[in-house]
């Protein structure tokens, strides 16, 4: 293939994808998301445990090695704090556990490695303080933070000419180490999870040292860092809420009622969208009727009618040979799935 019709066939391929994304809109719900595991049935109350901390013997050990490697004094400790939280927050705006967070301070290492497990007595007197059915701790905290600069240039425009500006950027990438025990009652470890959360934050200057403090403080990076870990923690032990997004067409062949019905999708008011839509699936034009069949299945879906979301998508995907329809049917059974080990989850 010559050099000039690649250039042509990717610059049609570009074109292709550039129109087929201006036909469309995203659109999207609140559902409840099932958790990664499965939890024993009997948690229905557990209590979140700050066990990071070191003794009085070893805590020295810690800030003599966060003098030496650069940290940040007491900077995970204050990381801790807001995973927990973020935890907290998880927890509670799900419909399943009621959470409370222990005063008590029980030691560990105050480093990134997990302690030994919690005696079954120091368990059983945190669920009878608590009347919990668990404990849930957080037990090994350690965070690393990395910047780096990188020269740059951007295209500006001035005084009616095109003008190569360099700049800076500027990058604080962020890495935790937490490490999280689940204990029922009885002492038994039912979960024991170590995760890695990294988070990158960016910033712009003149200069190396201008966009360098332009970057968060390294005391706020973490505690943000240690915010997201705590919430997909959260995720990972209890059904959340979480925002399912999907695609609709908004256009098709101009007619002005895809986009009167796009615009009704767009405020939620699916209803009367279906009843535009349903009119228009049956046109004599194939481009309109297969479009509208896809965005029936999706107003489907939003209204809790899985069986004729997945009706309409059959019909576009068998009738019209819609690629998009097969892709979206795969997404309903998918989220089928999820709903049926959702089920599960809160019959437990």
């Amino acid at each position: 293939m010559k050099k000039s019709s690649a250039i042509t066939l990717v610059c049609l391929s570009l074109a292709a994808i550039m129109f087929a994304t201006a036909c469309q809109t995203t659109v999207s719900y609140s559902g409840l998301r099932p958790a990664d595991i499965n939890l024993p049935s009997e948690i229905k109350s557990v209590v979140l445990l700050n066990r990071y901390k070191a003794d009085r013997r070893n805590n020295w050990l810690n800030i003599v090695e966060g003098i030496f490697t650069g940290e940040i004094i007491f900077a995970d400790k204050r990381g801790v704090e807001y995973a927990l939280s973020s935890l907290q927050q998880r927890l509670t705006s799900g419909p399943k556990y009621r959470v409370v967070i222990a005063n008590e301070q029980l030691f560990g290492s105050g480093t990134g490695m997990l302690p030994p497990p919690l005696l079954q007595s120091e368990v059983a007197t945190l669920c009878q303080r608590h009347q919990a059915d668990a404990v849930i701790a957080i037990e090994a905290f350690d965070s690393d933070i990395a910047v780096r600069t990188e020269p740059k240039q951007r295209k500006r425009t001035v005084d009616g000419k095109e003008i190569m500006e360099k700049y800076v950027e500027a990058f604080e990438a962020v890495r935790i180490t937490v490490g999280w025990r689940i204990y029922q009652a009885s002492g038994s470890v039912v979960d024991q999870h170590q995760m890695t959360t990294t988070r990158t934050f960016s910033a712009q200057g003149d200069n190396a040292l201008q966009a360098q403090s332009r970057l968060l403080f390294p005391l706020d990076a973490i505690m943000q860092t240690g915010s997201m870990a705590g919430d997909a923690y959260g995720v990972r032990i209890a059904p959340s809420w979480v925002s399912y997004n999907r695609m609709i067409y908004s256009k098709a062949s101009g007619l002005p009622s895809m986009k009167k019905a796009r615009r009704m999708a767009e405020r939620g008011d699916w209803q009367d969208a279906s009843i535009i839509w349903d009119r228009l699936s049956k046109s004599d034009n194939d481009k309109v009727a297969k479009r509208s069949l896809y965005n029936l299945a999706v107003a489907s879906e939003m209204q809790g009618d899985f069986d004729a979301a997945l009706e309409n998508a059959r019909k576009a995907a068998n009738k019209y040979g819609l690629r998009q329809a097969d892709t979206y049917i795969r997404i309903l059974n998918a989220r089928l799935a999820e709903l049926q080990r959702l089920d599960q989850q809160m019959q437990e």
